[in-house]
């Protein structure tokens, strides 16, 4: 059967990648998924995946590997996504699954088409998140498994004590957790998420120590979360934040691995420097939860970071002069649109609107250019064109994040008022 008569395909595009990868020509390619939250983006990645690794193993020595008992290259880079997922994918109103970052994988073959390894580039995870997520959503997967599927053993280690939570479940009683009702998933389980995490945790060379150094911050997070503040009246007759629970902030403190008495003044206390004299200002309440949840996200997206970096020293390829060509995936996160809105959220549906004026580029207008300069009859395809959607966004002097800039370049005198009258 000819393929190119049929309709495109999953495997059709991931079998052809390879195919024009492994030609004399030896052309790298790129396989580009996009769509809206819940297209199916995610599963369209791990099945391009999962097919390019079965074609770069089907005849390698991996088989040799897996006889002394360490897992073969395929093995290992299948096993990374689930660690990813977990990190980076959250519930959405749209998808239960939905990834919450951009990745970019590239899978590295030798010269004979052998898969040599891969390594990952992460984009744009959305932080804003882990402070806030509206009603019938959640946080990342990784606080749910660990608050649903902790033993007992680690719900003592990590403070985690359900007597505490006046017969809430832990996930509706912790705050960077409950918000959204801590709905549960359709396709699995909270506690069967934990055991396939830490399973691919340990299958990528983690051990025991390393697991639970991960799992500490994360319940560290967990407890920062429950720390809040009351009012109350300085010296100076000016209200000012204080720690209103001692028992959270210890346990964040001793999870996270830092001086109490140094996270009690970062969350209550902001240093003004002029003229070389550090001046330490005590702040309100709110200015003390927003301190918190910029705390939270900092040490996350840092966590995050440092995982992707570890995923990729078990994955890369050893010998970068093996490497004759490369097929890379990019799954780039899907369009929302939320009763609130981010900053990321922004950026995430902007690169979205891009990537669709780039396939309308491609698709349609160069190639109906091509048919009026050959004088070839054709039939008008009309289309969606964006381009007024992106100049509204990235247009200078005019456009929104142009007009942001110059915002931000006033320093204490721009504010969200006057970029919102512009």
């Amino acid at each position: 059967m000819d393929s190119s008569k049929l309709g495109p395909h999953v495997y059709a595009i991931a079998d052809l990648a390879y195919r024009q990868m492994m030609a004399p020509e030896r052309i790298s390619q790129s396989i580009l998924i996009s769509g809206e939250s819940g297209a199916g983006k995610t599963e369209s990645t791990k099945i391009v995946m999962l097919y390019l690794t079965t074609l770069g193993t089907s005849h390698s020595d991996d088989a040799k590997e897996e006889k002394m008992g360490d897992m073969s290259t395929m093995e290992r880079v299948l096993q990374s996504n689930p660690i990813l997922e977990t990190f980076g994918n959250a519930r959405t109103l749209r998808n239960d699954n939905s990834s919450r970052f951009g990745k970019f994988i590239e899978l590295g073959f030798s010269r004979g088409g052998t898969l040599l390894g891969a390594k990952v580039q992460t984009y744009l995870l959305e932080k804003v998140r882990l402070g806030f997520h509206a009603s019938g959503e959640r946080n990342y997967h990784i606080f749910y498994q660990l608050l649903r599927g902790a033993t007992d053993e680690q719900k003592k280690r990590y403070n985690f004590h359900d007597g505490d939570t006046h017969g809430l479940e832990l996930s509706n009683y912790y705050h960077y957790t409950g918000q959204g009702g801590a709905p549960n998933l359709r396709e699995f389980t909270d506690e069967e998420g934990l055991k396939y995490t830490m399973k691919a945790m340990r299958s990528i060379g983690w051990d025991a120590v390393k697991i639970d150094k991960v799992l500490s911050l994360i319940a560290g997070l967990l407890h920062l979360g429950q720390v809040n503040f009351d009012s109350v009246e300085n010296e100076g007759g000016q209200e000012v934040a204080a720690i209103a629970n001692d028992t959270d902030l210890k346990s964040a403190a001793s999870l996270l691995g830092v001086d109490e008495t140094m996270l009690r003044s970062a969350l209550t206390e902001r240093i003004l420097v002029t003229r070389g004299e550090a001046i330490t200002i005590q702040v309100a309440p709110e200015k003390a939860a927003d301190s918190r949840d910029a705390l939270t996200k900092t040490i996350y997206g840092a966590l995050f970071l440092w995982v992707v970096s570890e995923v990729n020293n078990s994955i890369i390829w050893k010998n970068e002069s093996e490497v004759r060509s490369s097929t890379g995936v990019l799954d780039i996160f899907g369009f929302e649109c939320f009763a609130v809105n981010s900053f990321e959220q922004l950026c995430i549906n902007y690169t979205n609107e891009a990537l669709q004026q780039q396939f309308n580029k491609f698709i349609f207008k160069m190639e109906q250019l091509e048919y009026e300069r050959e004088k070839i009859c054709w039939d008008f395809i009309s289309f969606p064109d964006n381009q007024d959607c992106l100049d509204t966004i990235q247009s200078r002097p005019s456009g929104i994040l142009a007009m942001l800039d110059d915002e931000c370049r006033l320093g204490a005198r721009g504010n969200d008022r006057n970029w919102a009258d512009r």
